[in-house]
């Protein structure tokens, strides 16, 4: 029998690591390869869409969707970490009154890049960024290009700032927070982090990792066809399908189109192809 493949929706709880959260589903499902489109970090709980089997290949057309995510940022004190992981490094800022929610709404929405967190799983030469801080060693990361489609402040009582925001792949959270903090002339560090949603599925659609066994978890699967909303859907009759196994190309009329998702007549996934000239090619084969 073919290998299960592919997504689920998971609702990580705070205090373990995303690959944490994949160890344990391999132990449930007996699948070794598992990936998952997005790291969250250890405090931070939320949405983690992990892929199984062959689907894996498929976890960079997801890295790449907007994420949303609520945040709580402390104002006044600050960690080297961003969050509540690390040692505070000041205490002593200043904790305003109240903030301007206009201001920090457009302030918010002009950024165009961030630097990452020191603290971070950002590889520079092959090695994790946190692993040089943890020795001691700062580097001048450079800053990242980031885009906040929405924000919006959900309360404030002095010195936690609650917030929502969706932001392009990439996007810190921590550093998004210090550079609040920053608008608001002070400092600050992210004390709560929940991701709410990825691309077009949210976190009232995932399942808790106890609820998952051997036995359902291919039931759990989420239907492809929510999950890649950007692309055409495609069934592949058999000998197109062949074709495409075999690094072949076949008619069929429509408009041109980069990301097309081939799905069997179950909508498992076959793969992923694009058409150019009414010629279909393959770009992955899962199948």
């Amino acid at each position: 029998m073919p290998e299960p493949s592919g997504f689920l929706l998971i609702d990580k709880p705070a205090g373990c690591s995303s690959f944490d959260m994949v160890r344990r589903l391999r132990n449930i499902t007996g699948i070794r390869k598992i990936g998952h489109t997005g790291t969250l970090d250890p405090f931070a709980t939320g949405l983690l869409i992990c892929a199984l089997g062959p689907a894996t290949r498929l976890c960079k057309y997801l890295e790449a969707e907007d994420k949303s995510y609520s945040a709580t940022l402390r104002l006044g004190s600050q960690t080297n970490t961003g969050d509540t992981e690390g040692e505070f490094v000041r205490l002593d800022g200043p904790v305003p009154d109240q903030v301007d929610e206009a201001c920090l709404l457009q302030q918010v929405t002009r950024l165009r890049e961030l630097r990452p967190p020191q603290h971070s799983a950002l590889k520079v030469n092959g090695r994790p960024a946190y692993a040089y801080a943890r020795q001691g060693e700062l580097l001048e990361l450079a800053p990242r290009p980031v885009m906040i489609s929405e924000f919006k402040v959900l309360s404030y009582s002095p010195p936690d700032l609650r917030y929502v925001c969706r932001v392009s792949k990439g996007t810190y959270i921590r550093s998004l927070s210090e550079y609040l903090a920053g608008c608001l002339n002070t400092v600050g560090h992210t004390v709560a982090l929940r991701r709410e949603a990825i691309g077009a599925v949210g976190l009232d659609e995932a399942w808790q990792l106890d609820a998952l066994t051997p036995e359902n978890f291919q039931s759990a699967f989420h239907p492809p066809r929510q999950l890649f909303t950007g692309f055409e859907f495609f069934q592949p009759q058999a000998a197109e399908l062949a074709a495409l196994r075999n690094g072949q190309a076949f008619g069929s009329e429509g408009a041109d189109a980069e990301r097309i998702l081939l799905l069997d007549s179950s909508d498992a996934i076959l793969g992923v192809a694009r058409r150019a000239s009414n010629l279909v090619q393959p770009v992955i084969n899962l199948v």
